[in-house]
């Protein structure tokens, strides 16, 4: 083989041909396919990478409807996660779902944030979830940006009422007890339906039903801060001197519940709902007419009377205005002094006399030791003399003796007044007991000592009076015939044709007309003083 270099020509010394190889300078094209392919899926991953949101895990009670790789996430009917993977948690007590999420979703999963299954579901009030019959079920999504970064949730049972796309408010009423109300009755204002009941719950604190309800925009701006709720459910029946009134908004409202609410004119100004205000809710709109407020405290009276007529219930009034009503009437035995009273549970409004607000303890007793220091005092009174019923009445009394509110017990004690016949009664015992430290002895006997000596003095009266018919009666008559006499002359002297009588008349005569001469020389002087020196012309 010969030694010459590649890309020599071909030599054909020997008869055999031979094969020259030439390196090129320039790659082939076909390894540029490769090249173009690894490009785009590189781009492709990084494009995936980048759109790919986080992983998040979601705890239902059930599966029920959840597919991997199917069931699809969604806010506002658009797809913004999808369901990868779904399992039972170690204890076998509920359902853990991996679920990943868009990336221009993950600022919105929040400590804040709700997850639901949305099926298909009729209930009394509405039917809702229909889209789902045919494509199968969803998990729904309402976004928050408020809380903490999380990645970690638990799924609501149900459908929450109040959502972050919808415009509204949430206010909290507090019942004595729930009635037929469920979530997601409406509420109602002038019976259009404006809202709905969001959620209920039994308080901690007292033994009443906190509901929460949510107010649609732009009418959650009607609830002012005198606004009433009340609860709507059922037929509400008053019989008035109209007749009978029958107020109901609707059928549903009589099947699962409702709620109204309206702003009536009262005596205190409408304001801005304040922050955490919580509103009374009436058990009917009867009941809504009759003021009430929302703080209640409760007192302890003791009575030195009988207090046959009270019970619980009885109503505790202030100048025929309601306060409150009675909780209890007991007897209480105290072992130290053998003394058995009657202490008497009331529960009032003290926001009536203007102390607001819980958590002002202090300022309320305060002003009510300034009250009973004024002589403010509870009594007993009758309601009816057939029945016997009592009432506690709180009034001022002026002359009361000082008191002061006890504490130290389960609840602050009042100061209380004796009734209307307890003060006659205890009257009638001070005028026994006046009457009993009067020595009736002493005066019987001081009172026989002076009918002695009035007696004595009665025969002396007699004796003076024998003495001047005596004496002094003849010399008496003596003396009256005589100014008889004298009365007799001076009525002869003034008679009018008597001497004396008629020389007077003409004295009187000439006085006048002296008198008459000098007013004429009076006048004449004023009109010519000048003669009083030359004299009269002529």
């Amino acid at each position: 083989m010969s030694d010459e270099p590649t890309g020599a020509p071909v030599r054909e010394d020997d008869g055999v041909p031979t094969v020259v190889v030439h390196d090129r300078a320039r790659l082939s094209i076909v390894w540029f396919l490769p090249l173009l392919a690894a490009v785009v899926g590189l781009y492709l991953a990084y494009t995936a990478w980048v759109e790919k949101g986080p992983t998040i895990t979601i705890t239902f009670e059930s599966a029920e409807g959840l597919e991997a790789g199917r069931t699809k996430l969604k806010y506002k009917q658009v797809e913004v996660g999808l369901v990868e993977s779904v399992e039972l948690t170690e204890d076998l007590s509920r359902v853990e779902v991996m679920a990943t999420m868009s990336s221009r979703f993950s600022q919105h999963l929040t400590t804040e944030t709700k997850f639901w299954v949305v099926r298909a579901q009729v209930s009394a009030g509405e039917i809702t979830g229909l889209d789902t019959v045919l494509s199968g079920v969803y998990v729904a999504v309402d976004p928050s940006s408020e809380g903490d970064r999380s990645r970690e949730f638990v799924a609501l049972e149900k459908a929450p009422i109040v959502t972050s796309d919808k415009p509204g408010t949430l206010f909290d009423l507090r019942a004595q007890d729930l009635g037929s109300l469920q979530i997601g009755a409406p509420v109602y204002y002038r019976w259009l339906r404006v809202g709905q009941v969001a959620g209920y719950e039994l308080a901690d604190v007292d033994d009443h039903v906190s509901v929460q309800v949510f107010i649609e925009a732009p009418h959650d701006r009607r609830v002012r801060s005198t606004t009433r709720f009340w609860n709507a459910s059922g037929l509400d029946v008053a019989l008035t001197a109209k007749g009978v009134q029958i107020d109901s908004p609707s059928l549903i409202s009589m099947l699962i519940g409702g709620v109204a609410f309206e702003t009536p004119a009262t005596v205190t100004v409408a304001r801005d709902v304040p922050e955490n205000m919580i509103f009374e809710l009436y058990p009917n709109k009867q009941a809504m007419r009759q003021p009430r407020y929302l703080q209640k405290t409760r007192f302890l009276l003791y009575f030195d009377e009988s207090v046959a007529g009270l019970e619980a219930g009885s109503d505790v009034e202030f100048r025929g205005i309601k306060l409150g009503e009675v909780l209890d009437v007991d007897l209480a035995f105290n072992a130290v002094t053998n003394e058995i009273r009657t202490p008497v549970v009331i529960e009032i409004e003290p926001e009536r006399f203007g102390i607001e607000g819980p958590g002002d303890e202090r300022v309320a007793l305060k002003r009510l030791e300034d009250m009973v220091a004024d002589g403010f005092r509870a009594e007993l009174t009758t309601n009816s003399l057939l029945t016997g019923q009592k009432t506690v009445n709180f009034d001022f009394f002026e002359f009361e003796a000082p008191a002061q509110i006890r504490m130290g017990e389960i609840y602050p004690a009042l100061p209380t007044a004796s009734s209307g016949f307890g003060q006659i009664a205890d009257r009638v015992s001070r005028i026994v007991e006046k009457i009993d430290q009067v020595p009736i002895e002493a005066i019987g006997t001081n009172l026989e000592e002076a009918l002695a000596g009035f007696s004595e003095m009665l025969d002396e009266v007699k004796q003076l009076a024998g003495s001047a018919n005596e004496d002094l009666l003849p010399g008496l008559s003596t003396s009256l015939e005589k100014l008889e006499e004298i009365l007799s002359s001076a009525e002869a002297l003034i008679a009018p044709e008597s001497p004396v009588a008629q020389d007077f008349e003409s004295l009187v005569s000439d006085l006048s007309e002296a008198a008459r001469s000098i007013r004429m020389l009076t006048e004449r002087l004023e009109e010519y003083p000048e003669e009083l020196l030359r004299g009269k012309s002529e």
